[in-house]
């Protein structure tokens, strides 16, 4: 009887910890602020991305596993950066291709549709 209750308990928490792996949330705005500001430099004109850059590209690019988590990234982008000044939107895709990392985004402006 002992057994069969550590059995079940057992099936309960692996039933538990892979739904909350599996339900992990999008970074946070603040993270996602945190991660790419050292990009500034180079979506304001620099010709490549800092080596802080890349590292926080990285780090926010192993946090972004879905539709969802890229949506919330980049609806996060597109309300930070319509507040910075001049940038260049079309150098923000060129951040994963720069940096040798695969993350996407696109070129963001307050235009841009994060839905897609």
């Amino acid at each position: 009887m002992r057994r069969s209750i550590k059995s079940a308990v057992m099936l309960i928490l692996l039933v538990i910890t892979s739904d909350i792996s599996e339900t992990a949330a999008a970074p946070s705005c603040n993270e996602v602020i945190a991660s790419l500001t050292p990009c500034l430099g180079f979506i304001k004109g620099a010709v490549v991305p800092a080596a802080e850059c890349c590292s926080g590209a990285k780090n926010l690019a192993g946090q972004v596993s879905s539709n969802g988590d890229r949506e919330s990234v980049c609806g996060c982008l597109k309300g930070v950066l319509t507040r910075i000044g001049a940038y260049d939107p079309n150098k923000m895709p060129l951040i994963g291709q720069k940096c040798g990392i695969n993350i996407s985004f696109p070129p963001i402006s307050a235009q841009t549709d994060c839905s897609r």
